[in-house]
């Protein structure tokens, strides 16, 4: 705001121009904080100077004075509030990703995000590791009807054939790299996948605990995944019968959802 002298006399264009200078101010920073821009104050405080003869240019010069002063404040405060919380959600997102890091992270195309690299790679892990142990428990069997949809999500998605990325995942990168550098598209490709995973994953532990319950199950019976075909499954559920080993699968399903942050989507809090 423009400065003047205290001994200037003001004529009533330039009274004018401050008025609208000072109450503009006040109107605009008074939406984001009225305590403290307070036009109502001001306006009472230039009655009074008006009413007892006062010194407009001294009035006019301490105003503008205050109100620099108050609007530097402010903005520091802003800024320190903007700064705070940028600190909070860059603290919120390294948190996020220690809790995925455990999970292998594969980088199939540029294009996709890191949350979705260590998704495909814990489906690939679990599919890997708990797919053998839901197929021995139920293939072959009436329940395996409750379970059959998921787990079809979770092949398609898991499981690579002759060093290709899965069927999933081809689609998926085919549907980057339609979107031709939008990150709207992106984003919304990528949520898609994390809920259609999860989701697989809610439906196998709400199918296995519906079976659990109504003892569809022999929860003593030996899990019985090969060494050689499945690996991880047999060092992880070999020689775990039936009710531990299940409870373990659909702990794994909860915790994937859980860390990439699906289960308030899907009703799991």
């Amino acid at each position: 705001m423009e400065k003047f002298e205290m001994s200037q006399e003001l004529s009533e264009y330039e009274i004018k121009t401050y008025l609208q200078k000072i109450r503009a101010d006040y109107q605009e920073h008074g939406k984001l904080n009225p305590k403290a821009f307070d036009q109502a104050a001001f306006e009472t405080r230039y009655l009074q100077v008006l009413r007892l003869r006062g010194n407009l240019t001294k009035f006019f010069q301490e105003e503008v004075a205050f109100l620099d002063q108050l609007k530097a404040k402010f903005n520091n405060l802003v800024a320190k509030k903007e700064a705070a919380k940028a600190s909070t959600l860059n603290r919120l997102v390294d948190e996020s990703m220690e809790k995925l890091v455990k999970y292998p992270k594969i980088d199939f195309h540029p294009l996709a995000k890191a949350e979705l690299r260590y998704f495909y790679g814990a489906i690939v892990e679990f599919a890997e590791t708990e797919l053998p142990v839901i197929l021995n428990i139920f293939k072959g069997t009436p329940e395996y009807s409750y379970l059959q949809d998921p787990v079809l999500v979770i092949e398609r998605l898991g499981i690579s054939r002759r060093g290709m990325p899965s069927l999933k995942i081809q689609e998926i990168t085919k549907s980057l790299l339609d979107a031709n550098g939008n990150p709207i598209v992106i984003e919304k490709v990528s949520q898609a996948l994390l809920r259609d995973g999860c989701l697989a994953l809610k439906n196998i532990t709400q199918s296995v605990q519906d079976l659990i319950s109504k003892n569809r199950i022999n929860p003593d019976l030996m899990v019985q995944v090969n060494d050689r075909d499945y690996p991880k499954a047999f060092s992880k559920y070999g020689n775990k019968r039936f009710g531990r080993a299940l409870e373990m699968v659909t702990e794994q399903c909860r915790q994937i959802i859980q860390d990439f942050r699906m289960n308030s989507l899907l009703g799991m809090d």
